[in-house]
């Protein structure tokens, strides 16, 4: 007869004992108890009697077992983290309940958690000779996941030897190599990359106390990829941790106010101070242009993403634009290659960069319209809509209704002026670094459009008529070329879930309609319809590799549609 795991064989003399163990072999509790112990895995038959003690918050721990106690971690750990991802959707389901009157402002509904293999105490050692081939796997995606550090030179540098002051730190090569196995799609039972993250996250922690001359770039790098790693995955609230994170550390070294006619200050509301950092606000002169485009476009980066994100995950404490976009200098950011010719003027000068975009959209800088830039300007306009929209009340008083009146038609012509100014999709050569952040900033304009009537459209035929037009015409710029609408930026999936919700909604209006008078034409369009939603989940299923956000957003227009 097989003995049961990690059962013990026991002597003659201890037989007479009955079920109980040796003296020795009792759990610790009950030796702490000095009470007899039948020694029964995971839980002792003590154990399991006592007060508030149960199976699922806790295991017997057995000094005899040499893996005992390290199972015992284990499996603490693993309940654990279990417990955080319950939190995590309850509060993620909590804020569902607030946000359920706006259909289109919030881009992520909350995401059940699904059990993850907790990573041994003992991590694998990471393959070397994987390095090469995840850096490239992770390169043909680097800037649609917000990589802003100069390719070639990056490159250049991982050859460098160990320790060599301008190689890249650990915490952001470890990073690089997750996301890169995460893109290629070879893992099956999700261990290697848990242990890979679990360096990763390890290694990041490390980056701003190390030698490193770039530090503090490499540090919001870091936390920029982790931040879209955890999007991906469907993680949003450790998503959002280290988005905050590389935001932070992006203020803190007053990343900001470069080039700025202002003096540099740093610390505001909503981010860590300068100090939480250490001393990371005197980065010292760029070495060239290169290097200073590095820094304008780390900040534009983490700014972009975070007003993304704060719309996406429906964190209106984190719209950023509101908070101290007044107070930000820093220059529009240009395409790396044009920092390469050297295209940033000598004395060029920034100041309120976005305030001026908001209330001077006319208004003419070096590199305000690079595609980088119009990304941006895309994002603010995002939270500008999401955060009028939310104002909006039936019952608001006569001048509360003229104030948000105003505020809604001059927002509105800045983005019906926006939209119509960003350059056709059909004029971009799909495979160039431009086309991603066109096609993501074409999309995240037209949300900020469908978020902004979402409002009024159940009070307004044209609020209505603009969100469905607006929703149809996302639809048009995938059938421009369908690969080249593949991207694996995670915001997509949120994008593609607004624009799906507008046309389940008006599938569902237009069949209640067909019910009552069952005209050909209302066929047709229904049919109609029905072929661009079906695009819509075309578009959103042909992504570069498996995404546990995706793949719930798919799932949840179904469940919509059906439901129509």
């Amino acid at each position: 007869m097989s003995s049961l795991p990690g059962e013990q064989s026991v002597s003659k003399a201890s037989k007479s004992r009955g079920p109980y163990t040796a003296r020795g072999q009792s759990c610790s509790n009950c030796r702490r108890r000095k009470i007899k112990c039948d020694g029964k895995r995971p839980i002792c038959s003590q154990c399991m009697r006592s007060s508030g003690i149960s199976a699922e918050h806790t295991v017997c721990e057995y000094a005899a077992t040499n893996r005992s106690e390290i199972q015992a971690l284990e499996a603490n750990v693993k309940v654990l983290q279990n417990r955080i991802r319950e939190l995590e959707v309850v509060q993620e389901t909590d804020d569902a309940a607030v946000r359920l009157h706006q259909p289109y402002s919030t881009l992520i509904p909350p995401i059940p958690s699904s059990e993850v293999a907790a990573p041994t105490l003992s991590q694998q050692t990471f393959d070397e000779t994987m390095s090469q081939p995840l850096l490239d796997i992770f390169l043909r995606y680097a800037r649609e996941l917000g990589f802003f550090l100069h390719i070639p030179r990056f490159r250049d540098s991982i050859l460098l030897p160990q320790n060599h002051p301008e190689r890249p730190s650990e915490g952001l090569l470890s990073t690089i190599y997750l996301v890169g196995f995460h893109l290629s799609g070879l893992n099956e039972t999700h261990q290697q990359e848990q242990a890979l993250l679990s360096r990763a996250l390890a290694d990041v922690s490390n980056i701003l106390s190390s030698s490193n001359r770039d530090r503090v770039l490499q540090s919001i790098q870091a936390e920029v990829l982790l931040a879209e790693y955890f999007f991906c995955t469907g993680r949003i609230l450790e998503g959002k941790y280290h988005l905050h994170a590389a935001l932070s550390i992006t203020i803190a070294a007053n990343l900001h106010k470069l080039r700025s006619t202002h003096d540099a200050v740093s610390g505001f509301p909503g981010v860590a101070p300068a100090t939480m950092y250490g001393d990371i606000s005197q980065m010292g002169p760029p070495l060239d242009q290169i290097n200073e485009g590095e820094r304008i476009n780390a900040f534009w980066t983490t700014f972009t993403m975070s007003n993304c994100w704060a719309v996406a995950a429906d964190s209106p404490q984190n719209f950023i634009v509101e908070s101290f976009g007044p107070t930000i200098d820093t220059p529009w950011p240009l395409a790396m290659a044009a920092y390469e010719q050297g295209l940033l003027p000598f004395g060029l000068r920034g100041r309120e960069t976005v305030t001026r975009f908001l209330e001077q959209p006319s208004s003419s800088t070096p590199g305000d319209n690079s595609s980088i830039a119009m990304y941006a300007k895309s994002s603010i306009l995002l939270v500008r809509a999401a955060s009028l929209s939310a104002m909006h009340r039936a019952d608001m008083w006569q001048q509360q209704a003229e104030i948000y009146s105003a505020r809604f038609t001059a927002l509105n012509n800045l983005l019906t002026s926006f939209d119509s100014n960003l350059t056709p999709l059909s004029q971009i050569n799909p495979l160039s670094e431009d086309y991603s952040f066109a096609f993501v900033t074409h999309l995240t304009t037209k949300a900020a459009i469908i978020i902004l009537h979402s409002s009024l459209r159940g009070i307004s035929v044209d609020s209505a008529e603009k969100v469905l037009s607006t929703a149809e015409a996302c639809v048009e710029l995938s059938n421009i070329n369908l690969e080249s609408a593949t991207h694996a930026n995670p915001l997509y999936s949120s994008l593609w879930m607004t624009i799906g919700q507008v046309l389940v909604e008006e599938i569902r209006r237009v069949r209640a309609e067909r019910q009552l008078r069952g005209s050909a034409e209302l066929w047709q369009r229904e049919d109609a319809l029905n072929a661009k939603l079906q695009q819509v989940f075309t578009v959103m299923r042909y992504t570069p590799t498996h995404s546990p956000l995706n793949d719930y957003m798919v799932m949840k227009l179904q469940e919509l549609y059906r439901s129509a």
